[in-house]
């Protein structure tokens, strides 16, 4: 398996279809660049969102409530 493949299977997190060990390098470049891009833009979504949650609530509450779910001060 090239480099780039083992990368993308590491990205999923499991071993490859055979049919995506086929792919050429500039294929499989592109795979795993778009599934880092995701991951990120889908962490910082996740990021903001908890942030608006946690800014609705009570003053009082939004200490604590970080300290469990782990949301940005």
């Amino acid at each position: 398996m090239s480099e780039r493949a083992q990368t993308l299977a590491d990205e999923l997190g499991g071993s490859l279809p055979d049919k995506f060990r086929a792919l050429p390098e500039e294929r499989l470049t592109w795979l795993v660049d778009t599934l880092k891009h995701a991951k990120v833009h889908q962490l910082a979504e996740l990021d903001k969102s908890t942030e608006a949650t946690i800014n609705g609530l009570p003053m009082m509450l939004r200490g604590p409530v970080r300290a469990i779910i782990g949301g940005k001060k």
